[in-house]
C-alpha cells in the first residue's frame, strides 16, 4: 500500500497499552550488562526528544521500558557484580527517581488525550484498518493523538527546515554542555546505544582485555615474590649501637622583667565654643521693600494652546466582567512524519533527505575502483531528527 495516501492520526494509546508496548522485549544475559546500560541511556535520551516535539505517548513507552531495564533486569545481569558496571548503575539508579516523576506528570496528558478523541470520535465512526501498513500505524504512539500526519515526500522543504533549526538547538545545547566542562567523549558515550549485532565481537575484545589485566597481575606479583626473596637472603649486621647520654649541666633560672604599671589615659580636652556673632546691621521692618502687585489678565490675550471644547456626554463604557474560568489557550500543533513502510516487528522506517550532490560525489570517490572492477560497498550515516 502506498504510504504517501492521506492520513489521520488515529486514536490515541491508553496508558494500559503503552505499558504492555514497553514491557513487550526479550532481556538476554548473554549481551554484556553495558549494552544494557547503554540502551537504558538511549531510552531516556530518546524520550527526552519525544516530549520536546509533543510525542507524550512514546515518550512514556520509552521512559517505562527505561525504568523496567533499571529496576528489574539489569540487577539480574550475571555481569552485575563487576564494580564498573555497577558504577554506571548507580548513576542510573539515582535518576529512577526522577523519570518515576515524568511518568506521573505525563499520564494525565495521555488519559486527557485519549478522552479528547473519544469525544470528537462520537459523530464520525473510524473504519477499521485494514492493510498491514494501518495496523502497524495504528500501534505507532507518533501517529496517534492530536497530531498533523505529513508526507515527507510531499513536504521535502518543510522537513528540512524543521531538521535544520532541530540541529541549531542541538548545537546550542552541546555548546552548553562543553561549557559546563563535559567532554564530547562522555556525551558519545552517554548517546551511543550500541549495536546489538555485535555484542559477540564487543565481547572478545573484553576477554582480551581481561587476558591482558590478568598478565600484568601476574607480573607484579612475581616481582614482588622476587623482591621479597632478595630481602630474606640479605645478610644482617649483629652490631648493636647503644644510645648516647648527654651530659648533666647546671639549670639557668630566668629573672622575671617587672611589667610596667599602664597608666589611665588622660580624657581628651573639650574645645570651648566661641561666643556667637552679632550682625552688624539688623534689618528693620520698615526697610523691607514692597510687595508686587499681582497680574491683571488682559481680556484680549489668547493662549497659544486653546483650551479644549466641551464634547458632548458619551454613555460610560460597561466594566469588563470577570470569566468565571480562564480561557483555554490552543495547543501547539505538533507535526509528524508518517514513516515509508514498517519492519516485521513494527518498528518504522524513517524517511531520509540527502544531498543533490551525494551521488556524483560518491562516483568521484568510487571511480579508480570502479575502473579497476573490486566490489565495493558503503555505509551511509545520518541524524535523526523525528
Amino acid at each position: 500500500m502506498d504510504s504517501r495516501i492521506a492520513m489521520r492520526p488515529t486514536r490515541p494509546q491508553t496508558v494500559k497499552e503503552l505499558v504492555a508496548q514497553a514491557e513487550n522485549f526479550k532481556f538476554n544475559t548473554n549481551i554484556p550488562v553495558k549494552h544494557w546500560t547503554r540502551a537504558a541511556e538511549t531510552l531516556y535520551q530518546e524520550a527526552s526528544f519525544a516530549v520536546s516535539d509533543g510525542d507524550f505517548g512514546r515518550a512514556y513507552m520509552m521512559l517505562y521500558r527505561h525504568s523496567v531495564l533499571v529496576l528489574k533486569y539489569i540487577p539480574t545481569h550475571p555481569q552485575f557484580k563487576d564494580p564498573d558496571n555497577k558504577k554506571v548503575y548507580k548513576v542510573l539508579s539515582r535518576r529512577i527517581q526522577r523519570v518515576i516523576q515524568d511518568l506521573e506528570q505525563l499520564k494525565p496528558e495521555i488519559e486527557n488525550a485519549v478522552k479528547e478523541w473519544e469525544r470528537m470520535a462520537l459523530s464520525n465512526a473510524e473504519p477499521e484498518p485494514s492493510s498491514r501498513y494501518e495496523q502497524f500505524a495504528a500501534r505507532d504512539p507518533s501517529l496517534t493523538g492530536n497530531a498533523k500526519i505529513l508526507d515527507a515526500f510531499d513536504n521535502q522543504d518543510l522537513a528540512v527546515d524543521l531538521a535544520q533549526k532541530e540541529l541549531m538547538r542541538r548545537d546550542t545545547a552541546r555548546r552548553a554542555t562543553r561549557q559546563a566542562g563535559i567532554t564530547d567523549e562522555d556525551i558519545m558515550s552517554r548517546r551511543r546505544g550500541g549495536r546489538w549485532d555485535q555484542w559477540d565481537g564487543a565481547r572478545v575484545g573484553d576477554d582480551e582485555d581481561l587476558r591482558r589485566q590478568m598478565e600484568a597481575t601476574r607480573h607484579a606479583l612475581d616481582s614482588a615474590q622476587e623482591r621479597r626473596t632478595d630481602d630474606d637472603y640479605r645478610p644482617t649486621s649483629h652490631t648493636y649501637s647503644y644510645p648516647s647520654i648527654s651530659r648533666p649541666r647546671a639549670v639557668d633560672y630566668e629573672g622575671q622583667t617587672p611589667i610596667p604599671s599602664i597608666q589611665p589615659s588622660r580624657p581628651p580636652k573639650e574645645p570651648v565654643a566661641p561666643p556667637p556673632k552679632e550682625p552688624l546691621h539688623t534689618p528693620s521692618l520698615q526697610s523691607l521693600p514692597p510687595a508686587l502687585p499681582q497680574k491683571v489678565p488682559l481680556p484680549g490675550y489668547a493662549p497659544l494652546i486653546p483650551s479644549p471644547s466641551p464634547q458632548p456626554s458619551r454613555p460610560e463604557v460597561p466594566r469588563k466582567e470577570a470569566l468565571d474560568t480562564p480561557p483555554t489557550l490552543p495547543k501547539k500543533e505538533r507535526l509528524t512524519f508518517k514513516p515509508g513502510a514498517y519492519l516485521e516487528n513494527g518498528d518504522p522506517i524513517r524517511s531520509r533527505f540527502l544531498p543533490t550532490n551525494l551521488r556524483q560525489k560518491f562516483r568521484d570517490i568510487s571511480a579508480d575502483n570502479t575502473r579497476r572492477g573490486p566490489k565495493m560497498c558503503g555505509m551511509l550515516f545520518g541524524t535523526p531528527i523525528n
